[in-house]
């Protein structure tokens, strides 16, 4: 019998993940992890450049965090894709070790000796990395691969991650979203009448996807998320709580040493791993500072309770979004079969007590958190050559639209559309007589352009005026513009600039004198990530 396209040219499912990556393959339908050179399952995403000039990718590169902490660089996922202007990439930059700068685009880039990289080119390193590994594991060439990302990323986002496989040497057969891959990992070919929600709590992300599960159709029904939500957040409350014990006995901040963050950093996380499994913790670093020539020892013990009231807020956060997703769709908690957890955090046992107590049972055990998104994009792979493939019913997870001269946002794709989609309007005159038409996207679900995120703006005459304007979502959520053009038809638009327009530099620079010392109050500022210790210090 003779073997199928995919057996002979097998396509990887990655699983670019915040904190860690992750890679699978399909061989005789049975979806395995590519182990990484070290044995592990999972290669941490962090990028370094060593003194010598040269990359180090994964472990080599966390172990020196702590020496050469402003050339390390981790947690890219957060902010690939995201616009430098952006109010979310802001609020983030304080809280790295490394610079984050302007790319050449307006996007968010990094400075990494001395020279300004791109977060494809960073994420690219991660995945050119795990190339490499599964090829000398596999002992073959691996050129194509479906790359997983969070269901509630946006258009430039997903271009972002298919740009970072494509440096990777990489054809991306598909870019598919975490919850979609983590429910064919559970689902495929089990014959299945479901309905299941996919809890996807992972380092950096939350996404949480409803879907009716019939044999090997896989519907998602909704969707929501937050991408500054993660497993890093509860890291930062345990760091905040650190530096809190170490200021009230020395009257020292740490949070002024790269090197000891670093330290600390590595620490918290540490702890936060054991206390799923332990009540109490001890973190311990020693020599973490000095005290009129005398050394300084971190000793901070840490309970499993401590930890649940340090983050509580976290947790519960991601219940509204699971309650707002049910809502969207009149479904009720009693109505889901299953429930899926994907994503180290959700480990926490705080986290599955909640779920027992917000959604009526227990989670399913069975489905590996840290490794069902790769194997599921995988078996997505596999089946793309395939009669008896599987099919994906995809909703778009946060609107797109256009902003409105008064800087409000018109909605023109709506939320948990069915993907691919499209909807048409008829395009405004210019703002100004003579000029030409200038369309700002933006994806996002707020009413105001200033909380959402800026696509990129696409020009056309002023003769256009009243033509029509086709907005087009494909199976990956990815964005195409066209125009009826009256001599050529209907032709494909590209984006004119994605400089920030003036617009929305305006709005963010109110938005910025709103929030300014004063202007914000303590729990918003908390809740936004601001930190229990960097407000308590603000305070004193």
């Amino acid at each position: 019998m003779p073997s199928s396209p995919s057996s002979e040219n097998p396509i990887l499912g990655i699983d670019l993940g915040t904190t860690n990556t992750c890679v699978a393959h399909v061989r005789n339908r049975i979806p395995r992890v590519v182990p990484t050179d070290k044995g592990s399952l999972v290669l941490p995403s962090v990028v370094a450049l060593a003194e010598k000039g040269d990359f180090l990718v994964g472990g080599v590169a966390k172990d020196q965090m702590v020496t050469n902490p402003r050339n390390t660089i981790y947690g890219a996922k957060r902010l690939i894709g995201r616009k430098f202007s952006s109010k979310v990439v802001q609020e983030l930059r304080s809280y790295y070790s490394y610079d984050i700068v302007e790319g050449p685009q307006g996007e968010a880039a990094v400075s990494l000796g001395g020279e300004v990289r791109t977060l494809p080119q960073i994420s690219g390193l991660v995945l050119s990395h795990v190339k490499k590994l599964a090829e000398a594991f596999l002992g073959r060439e691996m050129g194509r691969a479906v790359i997983s990302v969070p269901a509630y990323y946006n258009d430039n986002q997903r271009h972002a991650v298919k740009e970072a496989g494509r440096l990777a040497g990489f054809e991306v057969k598909r870019i598919v979203n975490e919850p979609t891959a983590a429910a064919l990992a559970y689902g495929f070919n089990r014959g299945l009448d479901q309905k299941i929600l996919v809890y996807d709590l992972g380092g950096g992300t939350f996404d949480v996807s409803v879907l009716q599960l019939s044999a090997n159709v896989f519907e998602v029904l909704a969707t929501g998320g937050d991408t500054f939500l993660g497993g890093v957040d509860f890291d930062n409350r345990i760091i905040d709580f650190v530096l809190e014990v170490f200021w009230r006995e020395h009257k020292i901040d740490l949070a002024g040493s790269p090197i000891a963050m670093q330290r600390i950093k590595g620490a918290s996380e540490a702890a936060k791993i054991d206390l799923t499994l332990i009540p109490n913790v001890a973190l311990e670093l020693p020599y973490i500072e000095e005290k009129k020539g005398k050394p300084l020892d971190l000793r901070v013990r840490l309970s499993r309770t401590q930890l649940d009231d340090l983050t509580v807020d976290l947790v519960d956060r991601t219940f509204e979004i699971c309650d707002q997703v049910l809502s969207e769709k009149g479904l009720k908690p009693a109505e889901i079969d299953e429930i899926i957890l994907v994503g180290g955090q959700s480990r926490m046992p705080l986290v599955q007590e909640k779920i027992r107590q917000r959604l009526g049972k227990p989670p399913r055990k069975g489905v590996h958190p840290d490794e069902c998104v790769a194997l599921g994009a995988a078996l997505l792979g596999d089946s793309l050559d395939r009669i008896d493939s599987v099919t994906l019913v995809d909703v778009l997870s946060m609107p797109i639209g256009v902003a409105t001269p008064q800087g409000r946002f018109r909605r023109v794709l709506e939320k948990n559309n069915a993907i691919p989609c499209s909807r048409s309007f008829r395009l405004p005159p210019p703002r100004e007589p003579g000029q030409s038409i200038e369309l700002d996207i933006y994806q996002g679900d707020s009413d105001d352009i200033v909380d959402n995120e800026f696509l990129g703006s696409i020009r056309l005459p002023a003769a256009a005026t009243g033509r029509r304007v086709d907005f087009k979502l494909d199976e990956e959520c990815l964005l195409k513009v066209t125009f009826d053009d009256p001599a050529q038809g209907m032709r494909a638009v590209d984006f004119a600039t994605r400089d920030t327009p003036e617009q929305l530099r305006r709005a963010l620079a109110e938005e910025a004198a709103r929030r300014a010392p004063g202007g914000e109050s303590s729990e918003r500022a908390v809740r936004r990530g601001g930190g229990l210790f960097g407000w308590l210090r603000g305070r004193q």
